[in-house]
């Protein structure tokens, strides 16, 4: 039976070029290393060598099994890893979101529905969502839109409305509805986690300055205490603490609106029937 250790001193020497370097490399003595390569060569049944004064050199036979060994070699090494994920992947419910508000519905029902799994969420565009989707990054994931394509079940699965959230003195604090162009050039508070939203800062309010935070309480302490306007959604009141003290503007540009739509590989549709269900 070949050993990995054998292969392993092969890839060395074949490496290193003569049997003392990799004797030096590998914490052997020569002969050990020698007696090594023979033994590998008669496990094989072939020559691995051409043998001159003292010196060793592979042959075409050991070309082409050094090829072989650094492949055996890989696979193994990465054996524990590719193990790993594979139990992580079948423990594990990936739920990739365009962002982040489905994540506050999804999420509960997933870990009510899945005790046995855990839920992990990330924020992406579309395009790295559809990839991880199909290659098994993510087992579901939510867009602002529905796809094409035979390979995916799609269910509705919410909507969500943006709209400004601003203080009482604010100029604009009477007003029963507000367009993005209206509002272009106001520094504005954000969170920087918005997902595709953020095509508001990039091109409905271009002209906008806005001051990002990451972490929700150091977000929402802002908005208390800050006389900038920011941007709350119906969703935000309902799962989380936001845009308290604020006077809720509605934005009238239709983009201000959005449907979310749950999506699957068709073939795993049956395994989330019940939260399709359940939606």
């Amino acid at each position: 039976m070949i050993e990995l250790y054998e292969l392993r001193q092969f890839v060395v020497f074949a490496d290193c070029g003569t049997l003392s370097e990799a004797a030096e490399v590998l914490h052997l003595s020569q002969p050990a290393l020698s007696r090594n390569m023979k033994k590998l060569e008669e496990e094989l049944g072939i020559p691995l060598f051409f043998r001159r004064k003292n010196r060793l050199e592979l042959n075409e036979n050991g070309t082409y099994v050094l090829g072989l060994a650094k492949q055996l070699l890989s696979d193994a090494d990465s054996l524990a890893d590719k193990a790993r994920d594979f139990d992580r992947k079948h423990r594990t419910i990936a739920l990739g979101v365009c962002t982040p508000a489905p994540s506050w519905l999804l999420t509960p029902l997933l870990n009510s529905l899945y005790p046995g799994k855990t839920v992990q969420t990330e924020t992406a565009d579309e395009e790295a969502l559809l990839s991880g989707l199909k290659n098994g990054t993510y087992q579901l994931i939510v867009l602002p839109e529905k796809i094409e394509g035979n390979d995916y079940f799609i269910k509705e699965c919410g909507h969500e409305t943006l709209v400004f959230a601003l203080p009482k003195g604010h100029r604009y604090a009477r007003r029963k509805s507000l367009s993005f162009a209206e509002m272009n050039g106001e520094n504005m508070l954000l969170m920087n986690d918005i997902g595709f939203w953020n095509f508001v800062q990039t091109e409905k309010m271009p002209d906008s300055r806005f001051l990002t935070q990451s972490d929700h309480f150091t977000f929402n302490e802002l908005v208390e205490a800050s006389s900038l306007p920011s941007f709350t959604t119906d969703l935000a009141n309902k799962y989380i603490r936001s845009g308290r003290g604020r006077i809720e503007i509605p934005i009238s540009d239709p983009e201000a609106s959005v449907t979310y739509y749950l999506i699957c590989r068709k073939e795993a549709r049956k395994e989330y029937q019940a939260l399709f269900s359940s939606l």
